[in-house]
Parts: structure tokens; sequence; C-alpha cells
């Protein structure tokens, strides 16, 4: 497989079951193996299904390990104040997420990378929830669509202008966001990846809510 992170790019990653009863992320460059997974770093009690609970204004505290192909491993550190902590495996905080009204990432080493905020023309539909990721000047760099249905994975908007999906279709699962679709026209570095794809599992898994409109699942 092509290094995803070489340049433009387009990454999918989708709910679905992990083996310990909660949900898991598996993100995708193409068909094929899985760039990544993410899911609960502490198993979910024996017969508990997808827990979470709709229209919460703060996420619950939990912990998530994003798990790259290569065996590379983060942490993702969620709660209910004000920032999401990344670590590596042994524990070395790698950057923070904060949030407010919209985000903020910040990586230990690099300082500022970017921030996430609503798209200015339409955040929130009933099929996906819209973002925009701005670089440390406030540029628009990437684009981020949250999905809440099946059929928003296959609303083709300008996250999908200059890019060949693989699959349109999705399932329904008993989950409030059932994955995210991000789309970026330039090379990243090693932080700024692992900053997105935690952002991603934040937002679905843990159900942070980035921008007011993610306040509001359930509506």
């Amino acid at each position: 497989m092509s290094d995803p992170w070489s340049g433009s790019m387009m990454i999918e990653g989708r709910v679905v079951p992990s083996a310990s009863g909660g949900p898991r992320i598996e993100f995708r460059s193409g068909p094929g193996e899985a760039i990544a997974v993410a899911e609960r770093a502490e198993p979910v009690a024996s017969g508990r299904r997808f827990p979470f609970a709709l229209g919460r204004n703060k996420s619950r505290g939990e912990t998530h390990l994003l798990t790259y192909s290569d065996g590379y491993r983060v942490r993702i550190g969620s709660s209910g104040d004000a920032q999401t902590v990344l670590e590596s495996e042994t524990g070395t905080r790698l950057g923070i997420i904060l949030v407010t009204d919209t985000a903020t990432a910040i990586s230990i080493t690099a300082g500022t990378l970017f921030h996430f905020v609503p798209h200015p023309e339409e955040a929130r539909t009933p099929d996906v929830f819209r973002l925009l990721v701005l670089d440390v000047f406030g540029v628009e760099m990437g684009r981020l669509n949250l999905i809440r249905t099946p059929q928003g994975w296959g609303r083709r908007d300008d996250t999908a202008d200059t890019h060949l999906w693989w699959d349109r279709t999705g399932e329904h699962l008993p989950h409030p966001i059932l994955g995210a679709r991000l789309a970026v026209e330039r090379r990243i570095d090693r932080d700024e990846r692992d900053a997105l794809l935690a952002a991603c599992v934040d937002m679905v898994l843990a159900l942070r809510p980035y921008i007011t409109e993610l306040k509001r699942l359930d509506d």
C-alpha cells in the first residue's frame, strides 16, 4: 500500500463492533486492510454493547487506544474538562486538544497544529456534521464530515470532489455517529496525523463536542 500520509489524502473511519462489545473505528485510505484502528482501552462490561448517552454537553471520562498498522500506538484521554490528552503507549505526553465552542490541537514539540471549526454554510444536516480544519494561520487545510446516518456515507459534497469513493453505502448501528470522513489537501507529518485521527476518535467514540452543533446529537 502506498503511504497515505505523503500528500493529498482522504481517510474514512467507520464504526464497527469490537470483540469487547463496544464500538471500534477502522480507518482506511482505500480498499483493503485498515491503516489504523481505535477502540476503548478498557474492556466494556459483559452484556453491554455500544454504551453511550445522547445529548450530553460533556463526554464521559475514558481512554481510547489508536493503533497504526505498523504497531505504533497513541492513547487518547477524553474527559469532561476542557482538554483531551494524547500520549504515547509508554505515557509520554504528545499533545492536547483544547475544546470550547471550537477545538484546537496542540503538539508538545511543534505548538499549535490546527483548529476545528464548524462549516460556515451548513455545519449540521440530518445526515452529517461538517467541520473545517484550519492551520495555525487560520487557512483551511482540510474538511471533516461526521456521519450521522447510513445515507451520510453517500453524500457527495466538497470533501468528495477530488476523491474517488470506494464504498458509498453504510449500515445502521446503535451509535449516534457512524464514523468520520477526512479530506486533507497536503502532506501531513506524524504530529498532525496523530492529532487528526485522535480528533476523529474523540468526537466519534467519546462524543466530545468540538463544535456547538455537536452538543445536541439527538436533535
